[in-house]
């Protein structure tokens, strides 16, 4: 999913919770069929938004490790090593 797509979500969770709060001041039943609906629906956004963003953390991870690999196979005379997620080469 692109951060365009990512974007989108978070604009209908806000959406859908702006909307929750007016039906509950209408409402003023948390209980009801629409409201309890409405929340389901952002429950489902928010689990997918997590998710999104668990893949995208291990996306990183790994072009991270692919990056220092590809960098100590074609650069055998230098040390690399990564500290604080910044890459530093050390030339020997």
């Amino acid at each position: 999913m692109t951060h365009l797509e990512t974007s989108q979500l978070i604009r209908r969770l806000q959406l859908l919770q702006r909307r929750l709060c007016e039906m509950a001041n209408d409402l003023g039943n948390l209980t009801d069929p629409e409201i309890v609906a409405v929340s389901e629906e952002a429950d489902r956004l928010i689990i997918q938004l997590q998710r999104l963003r668990k893949e995208e953390a291990e996306y990183r991870k790994m072009s991270e490790v692919c990056a220092v690999s590809a960098l100590t196979a074609s650069q055998p005379t230098e040390e690399v090593s990564q500290q604080a997620g910044t890459l530093l080469v050390k030339h020997s």
